[in-house]
């Protein structure tokens, strides 16, 4: 009888460090890069908030002020994104979401991608082979 309830509790302590292993590996690939392309892309301000504007889409410079350098080794770690794949990705998610939210009786309202992409980094080229990283709030809705 013991050994039945302790073959129990191990497995279900295999699979709660299962589940949060697999809910960290999913929340880690919600962090997106978007390199900032001086050829195509600008920035532009508009009532004192500063944009990077990627493939005529705004990404806010200002909504958090976490700025870092990092390295051309650090760079190459970095999995860049393109603005039309975060479009694709997002539908995606927003999709299996919602499908689970209804299969679970509780519907998830998502109002924009930031919701789906928590961490969205801005990669511009600086001098001395250096990169800044700046995270940035999507505007992937309309604004006045």
């Amino acid at each position: 009888m013991k050994n039945k309830m302790g073959v129990k509790v191990v497995n279900k302590f295999i699979l709660l460090l299962l589940y949060l292993t697999i809910s960290n590996i999913a929340y880690g690939q919600r962090t997106k890069y978007l390199l900032f392309d001086y050829d195509k892309d600008s920035i532009i301000s508009q009532e004192k908030t500063i944009y990077y504007k990627i493939d005529k889409n705004l990404f806010s410079i200002s909504r958090y002020n976490e700025i870092d350098t990092i390295s051309f080794s650090e760079l190459n770690k970095i999995k860049l994104e393109s603005v039309s794949k975060l479009k694709k990705e997002g539908a995606f998610l927003y999709d299996s979401i919602l499908q689970e939210g209804i299969k679970n009786e509780k519907i998830r309202v998502i109002e924009t991608n930031n919701q789906i992409f928590k961490y969205i980094y801005v990669i511009e080229k600086i001098p001395e082979k250096k990169y800044k990283k700046t995270r940035v709030w999507w505007i992937d809705y309309p604004i006045d």
